[in-house]
């Protein structure tokens, strides 16, 4: 595709100031597929090498747990990463560790993302910091770690949140204020466990580890109440930090624009991301760029929310993830069923946007090329209400702001 020379520079500007992120996802690469350059062992005398493009850690008889830890720190961030573990072996992912002195030889402690096939694999434990940090009630077994697989992790700590997903499977999302205090932020470590005397090696590989850093977003959403927000529409707060909207009775129709809810301020380059979850045949949009609140169907921009869940064959710019009244149709079905969480980045510099829904980039498209070219560059952000019977619950809503940057 063909972009301006406007839209080309500032993509140049945004992946150099997020360190090289790949431009689509916005994940930085942190293991380089060939040495261990940028980790450091902590702990234990297991060993690890590079393999096939993978990290892997074998165990070491009469060691201790050993970790093999980033050299940066990070505080909040979306983690990426496959592994595959021997099954006589447990294991685990750090985030936001430290060691005790911050010193190579002090015990590694700090949250822990389970990797194991006791069907406990995805929750999350204190390591050396309080033992499990899910609850008991919250840790229910279940078998979407697959053995002798590679399983694809996704793991987003932001503020005292912690969510975790394995295989595209949610498996946990932890509230822990405690363990955000102690430990806001921390290196990442590939746990090897220690083993009793006469067992092993066993062995546990780890690869595409690749990172997007939260830390320059802010929540718009404080998950108890509408400050920063504009609306007349009947949108309410949940207890568990999402919110719902819930037309009223004989509330139908689009064009009811005073309820939908915009944000207070405007935007003109930003990265946006939130999750939402639809009823059967759900349908709302998030709209952005939106010039006029009394009229944002025609002075702003739609990317579709709508459950395609059940749509054979080709999308177009009115299912799930498109640009409305354009030609961008997302390249590809990533709707989750109704009653799941989806989740939604947009990003946008100038003309540029890219849509990536539940981990899939599916569209990259210059505005300037179609017909919302007119639109203006700056303006509102929010989400529609639909009308009956659109029941949609939204969360975790997070957005970089790149005007000036």
């Amino acid at each position: 595709m063909k972009l301006t020379t406007l839209s080309l520079l500032a993509l140049t500007l945004l992946t150099t100031a997020i360190h090289a992120e790949e431009p689509q996802t916005g994940l930085a690469n942190l293991f380089n597929g060939k040495n261990l350059s940028g980790w450091t062992q902590k702990n234990g005398t297991a060993t690890y090498r590079v393999e096939d493009g993978a990290i892997v850690g074998t165990t070491n008889e009469g060691s201790p747990n050993s970790f093999l830890c980033s050299d940066k720190l990070y505080g909040d961030f979306e983690l990426h990463f496959e592994v595959k573990v021997d099954p006589q072996l447990n294991s685990g992912v750090q985030i936001r560790s430290q060691t005790v002195g911050d010193t190579p030889e002090g015990r590694v402690n700090g949250p822990q993302v389970e990797i194991s096939l006791d069907k406990m694999a995805g929750y999350v434990y204190g390591e050396s910091a309080g033992g499990w940090m899910t609850a008991d009630a919250d840790r229910q077994p279940h078998d979407h770690f697959i053995d002798g697989e590679w399983n694809s992790y996704r793991v987003v700590a932001f503020g005292n949140q912690i969510q975790t997903w394995i295989n595209g499977h949610q498996i946990s999302n932890l509230t822990h204020d405690e363990r955000y205090e102690s430990h806001p932020k921390g290196f990442i470590g590939l746990q090897v466990h220690g083993i009793g005397a006469g067992q092993g090696p066993y062995e546990v590989r780890w690869r595409n580890l690749k990172l997007r850093d939260l830390s320059q977003f802010s929540s718009l959403y404080n998950r108890k109440d509408l400050s920063g927000w504009k609306t007349t529409g009947n949108w309410l707060p949940q207890e568990d930090g999402s919110l719902l909207i819930q037309p009223r009775e004989g509330e139908k129709g689009w064009t009811r624009y005073d309820a939908y809810l915009f944000s207070a301020k405007q935007y003109k380059d930003f990265v946006a991301d939130f999750e939402y979850s639809y009823p059967p045949g759900g349908n709302s949009g998030f709209y952005f760029r939106v010039g006029d609140l009394k009229d944002p169907v025609g002075t702003g921009i739609e990317a579709q929310i709508l459950d395609s869940s059940q749509k054979q064959g080709p999308l177009n710019s009115h299912d799930h993830g498109g640009i409305v009244s354009t030609s961008a149709a997302a390249s590809k079905n990533m709707s989750r069923p109704p009653g799941e969480w989806n989740r939604m980045v947009v990003t946008c510099i100038g003309s540029h946007c890219q849509v990536e829904l539940n981990g899939e980039s599916i569209i990259d498209v210059d505005l300037s090329q179609t017909p919302v070219k007119d639109r203006p560059l700056k303006g509102y952000i929010g989400f529609q209400d639909h009308g009956q019977p659109n029941n949609i619950m939204f969360r975790n809503i997070r957005i970089r702001d790149l005007s000036n940057e």
